[in-house]
């Protein structure tokens, strides 16, 4: 469907989902590339932690802000810039040396933390009502498809020409990204009746428990998930398993999520499920997760479940996130959720790493991840109608 002078909204939906793919490839740059920078540059799991969560602390502070200027200036301009700063994050990268791999992933993460507000608040607002849920289903894949293929290009680009040059595809790929986004991507026509964008104070105010929950729960999924992306690969080979295969285990939760996701999006719009996937679905993870620290020998079948627990909880939540939101505050609200995520992460990778320096063994930093995704599945019960 087409609204006069703009672009078709599934159009915008393809835009979008590369968008996200860029981001999630930025996002998921260090794991496969941790065993070779603590090798090359002798980093401790804790310090590749933070480079890992580097990239989270920007979002802190200006996801919010973010979602501001989005419903103020619209979402082509702010996600024009954020592109522009994620490419250039893993430009500053590619010079090599620490400081310049702190310094490119503080930038990229500038970009992400706008960028992550933008791409849902577009598809709430061109597709709500109308099948919202197969929209986020099929956004969802994007950044299972960017995992995957982080995981699975970076090792063997790494182990035939080194680490300078993983990092300069995935630049040559936000660039894609940016061009595109440029090229096809149009703002909707404003509304003439509505009114002027409210502030970030302003926007916050009333928004409703519901976000709130929402966010809390969203953080806590990815605190776990995100920090078992960022150490699997390296659990798996000092588990025994060549680095390859390493990557492909680590990988395989996200590549269930690419045809899982958008037949839970279908779900959603036709039976109105909206917890009963997030709690079901956090409980499976947990008890994965939990086995794949102690079990690593069973590992192809306990990441196949932890795939099948995955795939089902974010079109949840960002459809519930699209409906208990204002349509004049879905920046701002959008924005919430993105920097509740952030803190989530910037604090949980590097504790858990450092977790891993301490005890020597990742059982524990695995078994605070079960635990996470547990209290996420019992918090969502207060999102239940």
């Amino acid at each position: 469907m087409k609204k006069p002078g703009g672009v078709s909204r599934w159009w915008i939906l393809a835009i979008v989902h590369l968008s996200t793919l860029a981001f999630a490839m930025t996002l998921q740059l260090i794991p496969p590339l941790l065993p070779a920078f603590v090798a090359q540059f002798g980093m401790t799991r804790g310090q590749a932690g933070l480079l890992m969560a580097l990239f989270t602390l920007p979002g802190i502070f200006l996801s919010l802000p973010g979602g501001y200027l989005a419903d103020h200036f619209g979402p082509r301009k702010v996600g024009l810039v954020s592109l522009s700063l994620l490419a250039a994050g893993t430009l500053v990268m590619v010079i090599g040396g620490l400081p310049f791999l702190f310094l490119g992933r503080l930038l990229s993460g500038v970009g992400a933390g706008s960028l992550m507000v933008v791409v849902p608040q577009v598809i709430s607002q061109r597709f709500v009502g109308r099948e919202i849920g197969l929209a986020m289903g099929l956004f969802n894949t994007a950044v299972p498809l960017g995992t995957i293929m982080a995981f699975n290009l970076m090792v063997p680009i790494t182990q035939s020409f080194g680490v300078l040059a993983a990092i300069t595809w995935t630049t040559v790929f936000d660039l894609l990204a940016l061009a595109g986004f440029f090229l096809i991507f149009t703002d909707q026509p404003l509304d003439p009746n509505a009114g002027p964008a409210p502030t970030v104070r302003g926007g916050l105010k009333n928004l409703g428990r519901g976000i709130w929950i929402t966010a809390a729960v969203w953080a806590l999924f990815n605190m776990a998930l995100m920090s078992f992306f960022t150490y699997g690969i390296d659990f798996f080979t000092l588990s025994g398993f060549g680095p390859n295969y390493s990557a492909f285990l680590a990988s395989i939760p996200m590549m269930l999520s690419i045809p899982l996701a958008p037949v839970a999006g279908m779900a959603l719009d036709r039976y109105g499920w909206r917890t009963g996937p997030i709690i079901l679905g956090g409980v499976a993870c947990a008890i994965a997760v939990f086995c794949i620290a102690y079990y690593p020998h069973l590992a192809l079948l306990e990441t196949i479940a932890l795939g099948v627990g995955v795939a089902f909880i974010p079109p949840s939540i960002f459809t519930i996130a699209g409906e208990v939101l204002p349509k004049e505050k879905m920046g701002v609200g959008f924005g919430l959720l993105s920097t509740i995520f952030n803190i989530g992460l910037f604090t949980a990778i590097p504790v858990l790493g450092a977790m891993k320096d301490s005890f020597g063994t990742y059982g524990p930093s695995f078994t605070v991840m079960a635990v996470l995704l547990l209290v996420s599945s019992r918090l969502s019960f207060l999102l239940r109608k």
